[in-house]
């Protein structure tokens, strides 16, 4: 959950200045000076609107996308609109130019044609901008570029461009202020106006209009005939209206007044419920109407989540390292690539670390939208997928789903459950991590390696040609070890008995390793190229793997330890800033969900806890109701939903469903439908989070090899991926640019790439999606 940063132009940078004018050039050695032309001096001008290629010129409306900022370590700001003028604010320059900017993407730069740019800027004090028309990716060849110095009275600049270049789809306007561009002082403020970059030649259309969520919103996907189904309609009607719901032919068949919910704070709407459960009716492209409103489609089916418990785990193939993602297996050509990162086979230390060696770490999942690989959001994506496989051997009836031959991956047809064959190539990699026998440190795990800066958007992971480095061990990450290779050991142990017995020897031996050094935390401010993913609270990880030890071999030391610990006497309930059992950073859930699915040798702490997930699960079912769009999910202590709060509602519907395995329950089992339901569909922005599921499906989602929104040459995400979703923090300069400070936390999202503090995925969301699709389908079949 790591800040996701693109980085900027980085070619050959020529440098020219002059005062209230621009440098034009046709070539990069060919400069032609221009005088600012007549017609814009004398203050603000009207806009050639119909030639101009920028979508934000004069930020009247108080919006500035695509107009975003990039700020690479050790630069540091921010920007917004100021009384109709974009502003960045620069809190730290950088050593390079292009280390702080602000860009405009999304326009296309044609061989041939001629170029104009004018604007209006100044800055807080005298400084200098350096501005460049050209490529956004890698190699960063530019078309055009300036020099322009700043003061603190608005100025007027203008000039021209011939583009002799093939064309470019996806270029960029930027601004770089960094580096030898800024003032000796900061912080300092650059402020611009009535931007223009136009071509005689280009005529703007028409924009597509937006389209509107209908004030209906129900699960896209569909609802199940003998289950729940609830939608939810905004309405500030204090009377019930009339609700009717029509088949694919437009016959009614059914009819009936909507519940009054009311305020609904989450959505800052008035919201009204439609319950329409005793409908039993099978069929596809159902509608339901309310007052005149119309929900999108939806189907009334046994086998909704058949396709997408597989596509949510093809997630995982799609972002292996290491190994190239072929045809068939990828499903799509285009999602098709060579294998990433071959040079993970030694990566070296990085030089703060504190070691001194190489390790082969090839292989595994990257961890989100970036190329980084870390153990501690590893663990609880290996431990979902091993739950479900654990979860569904003992309580299920659907372990034949993901049997040998099943899943679309190379390991199809080597006599071992493919659902497992996935998951092998996470804990291989993460059993490399660990630092081996003669080392110093022996026996603990690196915490995490990747990228020593970040890469650009549009970069497929055999592009990637950052060096890489391993970080320093942290107690966290060798007891996510510990508890997932005990975890391993005892699935494997009757398919590859010698895997198993490594993992149980690389569990042990990381757990005591932990036990002697149990302080050694990850430095939050570890975040160049990679999330830091710091933890310094660790007793629920020491508590994990000694559940997970225990679990596996019974023996007496490591129950000794679960139940010395304070945290054994309670299921918990929040976590991260939620109201949610478990995340990367609170993980003791994980081991209690492990003694209450696996048999163990005390039957009596088993019923305990099972009785304590049941009640957290009551707990989450009373924070459902109080929501106007049912999710599980209610807002933090801070009145909003934080980073990946899709993840939350997700780890929830797992805690309602395991409490339906335990007591059978018919609550818990709708209560894990309503949280699928607010996913799919049924929420305020009638969005449904996940790729290729729902008439308004997620398209964009930030990640650099799914870049076709930022470049075409790359490719659309496949589908059954899920986005991190709302976040009321607006951690990204995309989404403030967007006008989402001040949103109601649930409607705090824009599906575009470059708002990856509420458009990011990641494994340990795509995990959970996984577990609770394939618990569905085997609930849906019954």
């Amino acid at each position: 959950m790591s800040l996701r940063s693109a980085l900027v132009g980085r070619g050959n940078l020529l440098r020219a200045s002059a005062a209230l004018l621009l440098l034009g050039c046709t070539k990069q050695s060919d400069f032609v000076a221009y005088k600012v032309p007549e017609e814009l001096k004398g203050g603000p001008r009207p806009l050639e609107a119909a030639n101009n290629l920028l979508k934000a010129s004069d930020f009247n409306d108080g919006r500035s996308v695509p107009w975003t900022t990039s700020f690479t370590a050790p630069a540091d700001g921010s920007a917004e609109v100021k009384q109709g003028a974009y502003c960045v604010h620069v809190k730290h320059a950088g050593t390079k130019r292009w280390d702080a900017q602000f860009r405009h993407r999304e326009m296309v730069i044609e061989h041939g044609h001629e170029y104009r740019v004018k604007f209006r800027a100044w800055a807080t004090t005298a400084t200098k901008a350096r501005l460049k028309v050209g490529m956004s990716g890698p190699p960063y060849l530019e078309y055009w570029s300036a020099v322009i110095d700043l003061s603190t009275a608005p100025q007027e600049y203008g000039g021209n461009f011939s583009m002799s270049q093939k064309d470019d789809a996806t270029a960029e306007f930027a601004f770089h202020v960094g580096g030898d561009m800024a003032p000796s002082a900061v912080p300092y403020e650059i402020c611009v106006d009535d931007i223009q970059l136009s071509d005689p030649t280009f005529k703007r259309s028409a924009e597509a209009a937006v389209a509107l969520a209908p004030d209906v919103a129900v699960n896209q996907l569909g609802y199940f005939p003998r289950a729940i189904k609830v939608a939810s309609a905004k309405s500030a009607s204090t009377a019930p209206l009339d609700w009717y719901l029509l088949d694919a032919g437009g016959k009614q068949v059914a009819q009936g007044k909507t519940q009054i919910h009311g305020a609904d704070a989450a959505s800052g709407e008035r919201v009204h419920l439609v319950d329409f459960s005793q409908v039993k009716q099978e069929g596809r492209r159902f509608i339901l109407k309310v007052e005149g409103e119309s929900s999108y489609p939806f189907d009334i089916a046994t086998d909704l989540y058949k396709d997408l418990k597989y596509d949510a785990l093809a997630y995982f193939y799609h972002n292996r390292s290491g190994i190239e993602i072929a045809m068939p297996y990828a499903g799509r050509a285009d999602l098709a690539r060579p294998a990433g990162h071959l040079s993970d086979k030694s990566v070296k230390c990085e030089p703060s670390s504190g070691c001194d060696y190489a390790l082969d770490v090839s292989g595994g999942w990257y961890d989100a939208g970036d190329h980084g690989k870390y153990v501690v959001n590893g663990g609880i994506s290996l431990w979902t997928l091993l739950n479900l496989f654990e979860r569904t051997k003992y309580l299920g009836s659907s372990l034949a789903d993901f049997g040998d031959g099943k899943l679309a991956i190379p390991e199809r047809q080597n006599q071992q459950p493919d659902l497992l064959d996935e998951a092998r190539w996470q804990l291989d990699f993460m059993l490399k991590m660990q630092v081996p026998e003669g080392r110093p440190l022996s026996g603990l795990v690196h915490h995490k390696m990747h990228d020593a800066d970040w890469t650009a958007l549009g970069t497929a992971p055999h592009e990637d040609k950052q060096p890489r480095f391993l970080h320093k061990p942290s107690t966290a990450a060798t007891l996510n070890l510990a508890a997932t290779a005990a975890q391993g050991a005892r699935i494997w142990k009757q398919f590859d008995a010698s895997f198993a017995e490594r993992c149980l020897q690389a569990a042990e031996r990381a757990f005591a390793a932990a036990q002697k050094a149990p302080k050694l935390f990850a430095p939050a401010g570890d975040d160049k190229g990679g999330g830091a993913y710091a933890d310094d609270q660790v007793a629920d990880e020491f508590y994990w793997a000694a559940a997970e030890l225990y679990v596996t071999t019974g023996k007496a030391e490591y129950k000794r330890a679960l139940e010395a610990s304070p945290l054994h006497q309670r299921f918990p309930s929040e976590a991260g800033g939620h109201s949610s059992s478990m995340n990367w950073g609170t993980t003791d859930a994980l081991g209690m969900i492990s003694l209450a699915v696996v048999p163990t040798q005390d039957a009596a702490m088993q019923r305990t806890i099972r009785a304590r997930i049941a009640q957290v699960a009551d707990r989450f079912l009373e924070l459902q109701k109080a929501e106007g769009y049912r999710q599980p999910l209610a807002r933090n202590a801070k009145g909003g939903y934080v980073w990946g709060s899709n993840s939350f509602v997700m780890n929830n519907v797992i805690v309602l469903a395991l409490a339906h395995d335990f007591t059978k329950q018919q609550k818990y089992l709708d209560g894990a439908v309503l949280g699928l339901d607010y996913l799919l569909g049924r929420n305020p922005l009638a969005q449904s989070f996940v790729t290729g599921y729902g008439e308004r499906a997620l398209e964009n989602p930030h990640h650099r090899f799914w870049a076709h929104q930022a470049n075409p040459k790359y490719p659309k995400a496949p589908k059954g991926v899920l986005s991190g979703g709302p976040n009321s923090n607006i951690d990204d300069p995309y989404s403030k640019g967007a006008g989402l400070p001040g949103c109601a936390p649930a409607k705090c999202f824009v599906d575009h790439i470059e708002a990856f503090s509420v458009n990011e995925i990641t494994i340990n969301w795509n995990a959970p999606l996984v577990w609770a699709a394939a618990w569905l389908d085997e609930k849906g079949r019954k």
